[in-house]
């Protein structure tokens, strides 16, 4: 029993020294269309690499993906180097909720495993994805732009060129 006792102090005091620096910034739950995703922002000082193994919340599980050729694939764990790290729906590694129902507005508690031992456990609130209300604007806007500047062009040439004409 003291072994197990001691084994379990000397884990503690490893996975703190470990995970002591570690950050956890700017975290929320985005949930729209596309699915839920948890966004957040890691800092950690130390030069080796840590890893996040598990995120729960109260009605879900995390499911980590990496993207890939082709979209995103799920991964074990997510890597955490040496710096700051972010996660969103855009990002490399992002990390999806499955599971539970989520309304924007609520605020839900987020438990993250590292396996160097350190358990946080952090408040965030849920916000819909927002996705812009023209996604064709900016393809329609460059498709226009170079049909306007020839038009301009033309409108300008057939002035100079009446100018011209009234001028003899």
């Amino acid at each position: 029993m003291r072994r197990v006792l001691g084994l379990c102090v000397l884990l503690s005091v490893l996975a703190l020294a470990h995970t002591s620096d570690l950050e956890v910034d700017h975290i929320r739950i985005l949930t729209g269309k596309e699915g839920t995703f948890l966004e957040l922002q890691v800092s950690y000082p130390l030069n080796d690499t840590l890893w996040l193994k598990v995120v729960r919340t109260d009605r879900s599980r995390g499911v980590f993906e990496a993207l890939a050729e082709g979209g995103y694939r799920e991964v074990e764990a997510v890597p955490i180097p040496h710096g700051v790290s972010n996660f969103g729906l855009k990002t490399p590694y992002r990390i999806r909720l499955a599971g539970g129902r989520y309304q924007p507005g609520e605020e839900v508690p987020v438990t993250l495993l590292f396996p160097a031992g350190a358990l946080l456990t952090l408040p965030a609130p849920v916000e819909a994805i927002r996705t812009p209300p023209y996604p064709l604007l900016l393809p329609l806007a460059l498709l226009l732009a170079p049909v306007a500047l020839l038009a301009t062009r033309a409108i300008r040439r057939r002035r100079a060129g009446r100018r011209a004409a009234g001028a003899r």
